[in-house]
């Protein structure tokens, strides 16, 4: 989900700045001021948003040390990291205030000398979650990495014309194996919608209505695979995107690496499933005004 920023109102203009500056990055913020409309509940929104956040950014100054809300945000994101045993909360020090001795010991990004070098720090701590084109999920006995690349649907550089592909590899310590798939998009009728996605240099806008147009296609219905070899196998899924544009994806799939004398069954929906719920975490929506594939 989004990143979450705490802070106290009085340090407004600072927040104001530093988030503008994340969203030209291309980080996926939340902020109570852009969210919130008349009528909602306050109370709700926050709690909400810091339950599901991807990362908390946590404003420490003299305004918001002595906050009791900031104080009850930054002990709710802290609960999470003990439960979910990640780093969330990242603190960033905007003025001389006494640091809450439960974050003395994380790293924060200094905003009082070198501002410059401090939002880069900043910048490159949320790479890892703010990134919608590669990730990483884990689980105790099994990871899944992934990433996603694209092209025009004719570029004289390839063979193929697919126009979106991702790339899973499913590994863990338990197993002498590895299994690497392929989701490759292609467009079968049209493909009007997708250069107008690239010419809007947002592409990954469209690309998650693609995938989001796939995962309801194969919703209630497992796209599973069994490997029995070393051959790659493939399946075909044709789909459609708006209402003018016909798309498929041929997905493949293979496992490398030792043979233990056994198939293996491959649960490719998972993957896609996967892979959305990352672009739904990292993918700003369009505004009114923004210039999308989908008309």
């Amino acid at each position: 989900m989004a990143i979450f920023i705490s802070y106290s109102q009085k340090d407004s203009d600072f927040v104001d700045t530093l988030a503008a500056n994340l969203v030209i990055a291309k980080h996926h913020v939340w902020m109570d001021r852009w969210e919130l409309n008349v009528g909602d509940s306050l109370t709700q929104k926050i709690e909400a948003t810091l339950t599901e956040s991807s990362a908390i950014l946590v404003i420490l100054s003299k305004n918001s040390v002595e906050s009791a809300w900031c104080k009850r945000e930054l002990t709710a994101g802290l609960v999470r990291e003990l439960e979910e045993k990640q780093t969330l909360v990242l603190p960033i020090v905007i003025d001389d205030c006494t640091i809450p001795l439960f974050l003395k010991d994380k790293l924060y990004a200094d905003f009082r000398k070198d501002p410059d070098q401090a939002f880069n720090l900043v910048d490159r701590s949320l790479a890892r979650i703010s990134n919608p084109t590669t990730s990483r999920t884990e689980t105790p006995d099994w990871h899944t990495d992934y990433a996603v690349d694209w092209k025009r649907a004719k570029d004289p550089k390839y063979e193929e014309t697919w126009i979106v592909r991702w790339t899973f590899l499913d590994h863990g310590n338990k197993w002498p194996y590895s299994i690497i798939s392929e989701c490759k998009i292609y467009v079968r009728d049209g493909g009007a919608a997708w250069d107008r996605a690239l010419r809007s240099k947002e592409p990954m806008v469209f690309i998650k209505q693609i995938l989001t147009a796939l995962v309801e296609t194969i919703d209630g219905k497992p796209l599973r695979g069994l490997v029995e070899d070393n051959f790659a196998k493939v399946v075909v899924i044709p789909f459609t995107v708006t209402d003018t544009e016909e798309y498929a994806a041929f997905y493949s799939y293979r496992r490398v690496g030792l043979d233990n004398g056994m198939d293996t069954v491959v649960h490719l929906d998972n993957n896609l499933r996967m892979a959305l719920r990352h672009l739904d975490a990292t993918v700003r929506e369009p505004s009114d005004g923004d210039d999308v594939g989908q008309r």
